[in-house]
């Protein structure tokens, strides 16, 4: 099964993505090429909610199994749900949306959680955790490397895959709509 990943910033985003949901597909025993868009790039929120670049990134990638809608929910400010909503609604036999809360970096922040000056459970309602506790973790561990150092901070996921799942509930919901795809597209044998 091919898999593509469609993150609002690529250039960050994919060394904490690509590891956690290639967890995922491990975890529910799932042969998955997980790539990530390589283009377009996309700017942020308001892009990767646009419908029109959704079609594209759709259109223009007819070999992919299953697209992966990831953004930062953001404390809801854009009306992220509910764009995410339409558009995995327009594109349901292909397309799964997931929202971070509040931030794609939050899962990253869930495997350090021992290393934070706050509950997870704080970290989560924060509407910028990733100004607040991402940069300053990743000051600590170094921002050498790719990613910005998030590749680095991501090795801490060996092994701590249900951990980060219980911890990240969206990632849970997530893993839960990805084996029920699955289950609807046995039939065609993907």
């Amino acid at each position: 099964m091919k898999v593509l990943l469609v993150p609002e910033d690529q250039t960050h985003d994919q060394y904490i993505l690509k590891p956690v949901i290639e967890a995922l597909f491990a975890d529910l025993e799932f042969r998955a090429r997980v790539s990530v868009l390589p283009d377009p790039r996309l700017h942020g929120d308001s892009e990767a909610l646009d419908p029109e670049v959704i079609r594209g990134i759709v259109r223009d990638n007819p070999m992919e199994d299953l697209f992966l809608l990831l953004v930062d929910r953001d404390c809801d400010r854009n009306h992220a749900e509910a764009r995410a909503a339409a558009i995995q609604k327009e594109h349901a036999t292909k397309l799964i949306c997931c929202l971070a809360i509040q931030e794609i970096e939050v899962w990253m922040l869930a495997l350090h959680a021992d290393s934070l000056d706050a509950p997870l459970s704080e970290i989560r309602r924060h509407c910028d955790p990733k100004e607040r506790w991402a940069e300053p973790l990743l000051k600590y561990l170094g921002t050498d490397g790719p990613g910005a150092g998030r590749k680095k901070a991501m090795r801490a996921l060996q092994g701590q895959w249900h951990s980060l799942r219980d911890r990240c509930t969206e990632l849970k919901s997530l893993q839960d709509e990805i084996g029920a795809w699955r289950q609807t597209q046995s039939s065609v044998g993907i």
